[in-house]
C-alpha cells in the first residue's frame, strides 16, 4: 500500500516514486505465467478527491514455449497509468482507501495486458512432433510425415459417409 496523503494535502505537488513487486504465478490460457524482478518507476500527484499515476513497470516474465514447451524468460515493459477515486473502482479506475492506494493490482494488471498472445523460445522454434513428441529442435524424427495422427476430421467424413450410405 502506498501512502499518498501528501499528495491530497498538496494538489499538484508531484511525487516520484519507485516501488518493488512480488505476485503470485497466475494462469493465462491454460499456461502457468509468473513474474520477477518487477519495478515501477514514476510519478503520483493528487487533484480534489483522486490521486494519477504514471510511470514505467519493467519484469521478467516466465512461461512456456508455445511450440516446444521448454521454460522461456523474457524482459516486458509496460505503461501505467492509472486512476485512484475515492469510494469506486468503475472499470478504468482504481480505489482510493483513506490516504492509501493498492497500487500492486494496478502494475499486475498493466504487466498482465501487455503479455504477448504467445511466447516462443526462438522465432524458429520447430515444436514438438504430434506423433511421438520429440523436441524437433534438437533430434530428427522418423515419423512419416502426417504421421498415424491424421486428419483430426476423417472421423467426421466417415460419419457422413455412412449416413449418406443408409439414405439410398
Amino acid at each position: 500500500m502506498l501512502d499518498v496523503s501528501k499528495a491530497l494535502k498538496y494538489p499538484g505537488q508531484v511525487y516520484p516514486l519507485e516501488m518493488s513487486f512480488t505476485f503470485d504465478p497466475c494462469e493465462i490460457m491454460g499456461d502457468e505465467v509468473s513474474f520477477s524482478n518487477v519495478v515501477f518507476r514514476g510519478e503520483y500527484f493528487g487533484a480534489d478527491e483522486t490521486v494519477n499515476v504514471s510511470g514505467a513497470i519493467e519484469a521478467v516474465v516466465h512461461a512456456h514455449c508455445a511450440n516446444c514447451l521448454k521454460p522461456v524468460q523474457k524482459p516486458l515493459k509496460a505503461e501505467l497509468k492509472g486512476e485512484f477515486v475515492r469510494g469506486g473502482d468503475d472499470g478504468d479506475k482504481y480505489p482510493l482507501e483513506g490516504h492509501e492506494i493498492d497500487l500492486a493490482a494496478a502494475v499486475e494488471e498493466a504487466l498482465l495486458l501487455d503479455l504477448p498472445m504467445r511466447f516462443l523460445c526462438r522465432e524458429d522454434c520447430k515444436g514438438l512432433c504430434p506423433v511421438c513428441g520429440k523436441d524437433l529442435n534438437t533430434e530428427l524424427c522418423t515419423c512419416p510425415k502426417g504421421g498415424k495422427a491424421g486428419n483430426p476430421f476423417s472421423a467426421l467424413s466417415r460419419l457422413l459417409t455412412d449416413q449418406n450410405n443408409e439414405e439410398v
